[in-house]
C-alpha cells in the first residue's frame, strides 16, 4: 500500500532532502513552507507531480495548517506520518532577548509543532495509526551559548516527543524526534552571514570553526538527517517510540 506523509518546512534544507527522500521510497507527500520560490524549484526538480502536493503556508497560522493537511488528505486519500520540521533560529541570551523575539520563537517552534499536529494526527487515527517525527535538537541534550530561546523552544519539543508517544501509543501512532548537530542549511547560512556581519569577519570563518568541532571535520548534511527521519517514519523503526535520536556526528559524546 503506498503511503502519504505531511511535512512542514519542506522546501529548504532538512525539509526539502526529507521530500526527496519519501518520494524516491515511493511515498506520496504533501508538504508546506512560507517559501513559494523554493517550493517551486524543488517540485520541479522532484518532477513527480502526481505524487507531490506544496500549499503555501505559515505553521505559526493554525488556518494555513488546516488547509495543507486536509489538501494532502483529499489529493492521496489519508495520510500515515507527519514531519514536524519547521523551525526558526535567533542567536540571543536570557539578558538580551527582546519581547518580540521570545514571542515569534516559541510561536514558530513551539505552536507551529502543536498546531501541525493538531490537524495532522486526527487523521493517522482515522488511518488505524502510524508515525509522527519532530525535528528537535542536539540541544535537547545540550545548552549552547548564545542559544537561549532556540534551547528553551527545542526543549520543550523533546518534552512533547516523551509525552505523545505515551498519550498516543495506545492508537497505534509512534513519536520520536530527530536531533541533530549543526546542518549545512539556509538557516545556519543565514545566522553565520549575521554573526560575520556583526563582527566584520568573513562567514568561511564561521564555518571552519563549526566543522572543526566534529570528527569528519564537516558538519552535517540535509541528507543525512533526512535518512533517519525516513527510518523513524518507516515501519523499519517499528519498536521506537518516544525516543530522541542524535544525528550529530558524535558532538554530544565529548
Amino acid at each position: 500500500m503506498e503511503k502519504t506523509v505531511f511535512i512542514t518546512g519542506g522546501s529548504t534544507g532538512i525539509g526539502a532532502a526529507s521530500v526527496k527522500k519519501f518520494i524516491q521510497q515511493g511515498w506520496k507527500v504533501g508538504f508546506m513552507d512560507i517559501n513559494k520560490e523554493a517550493a517551486t524549484a524543488l517540485i520541479a526538480e522532484v518532477n513527480q507531480p502526481e505524487r507531490l502536493l506544496f500549499t503555501e503556508g505559515n505553521t505559526r497560522n493554525r488556518a494555513d495548517i488546516h488547509r495543507a493537511v486536509e489538501a494532502t488528505v483529499q489529493t492521496f486519500g489519508s495520510l500515515n506520518s507527519v514531519i514536524a520540521n519547521a523551525g526558526i533560529h535567533r542567536s540571543n541570551t536570557l539578558l538580551d532577548i527582546t519581547d518580540e523575539e521570545l514571542d515569534l520563537m516559541i510561536q514558530t517552534n513551539i505552536y507551529g509543532t502543536v498546531n501541525t499536529l493538531r490537524e495532522a494526527v486526527p487523521h493517522l487515527i482515522e488511518a488505524g495509526g502510524g508515525t509522527v517525527v519532530i525535528n528537535a535538537s542536539d540541544q535537547w541534550f545540550v545548552g549552547k551559548a548564545h542559544s537561549f530561546a532556540y534551547g528553551l523552544t527545542k526543549g520543550a519539543l523533546g518534552q512533547i516527543t516523551r509525552s505523545l508517544s505515551i498519550d498516543l501509543g495506545p492508537k497505534n501512532i509512534r513519536v520520536n524526534a530527530v536531533c541533530a548537530g549543526t546542518i549545512h542549511t539556509p538557516l545556519v547560512d543565514n545566522l553565520f552571514q549575521k554573526f560575520a556581519e556583526v563582527n566584520h569577519c568573513s562567514i568561511d570563518d564561521y564555518w571552519r570553526e563549526e566543522n572543526a568541532l566534529y570528527a569528519r571535520g564537516s558538519v552535517g548534511k540535509p541528507e543525512e538527517v533526512a535518512e533517519m527521519i525516513y527510518f523513524l517514519a518507516s515501519d523499519a523503526s517499528s519498536f521506537c517510540t518516544g525516543g530522541h535520536y542524535l544525528v550529530d556526528g558524535g558532538l554530544v559524546a565529548h
